[in-house]
């Protein structure tokens, strides 16, 4: 397909494709044979002969843990008027570097905020949450790192008295692998900082110190493997992949974090940023993850037109 070909017929076709799809409800195998977990050869060879690998046997067996710890904690801090603190990982949509179908050259361009698909775009992350009325923007960084383009902090106060503070960061589109390596050491507690705001004390909970970790953007498992983070700090976080058929891609390595998959994708779809306003909006009100799958996928309809259904089949819940 010629680089050239309008976006919204790509969106058409990915909606249509997606929106028709049925939830396959299919789990992870998990085995001791041996399995590639290293990032390092070109993404257009996928042969798995290719990858580094390392002994399973040393990674923990898969176990579907239960939520309930993290229900708990949430409920805890809203009850004591805690805030609670979301972390969006955010690869720039690249079409020279992410094994996608090419978007025109302003909303593939992996090095331009302003215009990215995923970014600067109308449903972009830091577009769409600053038109939010009852979101606040109190701030925005640029050039945080070499890999980091831009990080933004939101904030918004709910019915039921909870408050969120959310950080989202943009990487650069040719650094997948760095993004997706923070995803998860960050949900198995390897990565953390605190973050302080300009004018105020507030002390801004990041990586792995948020409560609710989430990756939005192209599925870059679909192009290489990336490393897996065993938790060692005992304590488990909701995750949120909203990339394309990301809960057989990615349940694997949350799992390994002792991470709970709030809301994984089955098929195709846009990973735009209405879905996260929905995932963190029913969060924050404590609903429990079939409500916040329903939310999701009543507002990918609304913004698709493609039949509830199909919408809400896009989106799964737990193992």
């Amino acid at each position: 397909m010629p680089k050239h070909i309008s976006f919204y017929l790509i969106a058409f076709l990915l909606t249509f494709t997606s929106c028709n799809a049925q939830n396959s409800e299919s789990k992870n195998d998990s085995n001791d044979s041996l399995k590639v977990i290293q990032n390092d050869v070109d993404s257009t060879d996928l042969s798995t002969d290719n990858f580094p690998k390392v002994d399973t046997r040393k990674i923990p067996p898969y176990v579907e843990l239960s939520r309930d710890s993290i229900k708990n904690v949430l409920a805890e801090k809203v009850k004591n008027n805690e805030p609670l603190f979301v972390h969006i990982f955010v690869p720039l949509c690249d079409n020279e570097n992410q094994g996608i179908i090419p978007v025109n050259k302003p909303l593939g361009d992996g090095q331009n905020l302003r215009t990215n698909l995923y970014w600067g775009a109308g449903y972009g992350i830091k577009t769409h949450f600053k038109r939010l009325k009852e979101w606040t923007l109190l701030s925005s960084q640029l050039d945080v790192d070499s890999i980091v383009l831009e990080r933004v902090i939101f904030k918004k106060k709910y019915p039921n008295g909870a408050t969120v503070f959310l950080v989202a960061d943009a990487y650069r589109g040719d650094k997948m692998h760095e993004c997706l390596t923070d995803y998860f050491a960050s949900l198995a507690g390897k990565k953390k900082e605190i973050l302080g705001l300009d004018n105020d004390s507030t002390k801004i909970k990041a990586f792995g110190e948020a409560d609710l970790i989430a990756f939005n953007g192209h599925n870059g498992l679909m192009d290489s493997y990336a490393a897996f983070f065993i938790n060692d700090d005992n304590r488990m976080r909701d995750a949120v992949s909203i990339a394309c058929s990301s809960q057989g891609y990615f349940n694997e390595y949350l799992n390994a974090a002792r991470a709970y998959p709030l809301l994984t994708t089955t098929n195709l779809l846009a990973p735009e940023a209405y879905g996260m306003e929905a995932v963190i909006d029913s969060w924050a009100m404590l609903e429990d993850g079939k409500k916040i799958r329903s939310k999701v996928g009543a507002m990918y309809h609304k913004i698709h037109k493609c039949g509830l259904k199909g919408a809400t089949n896009l989106f799964h819940t737990g193992w």
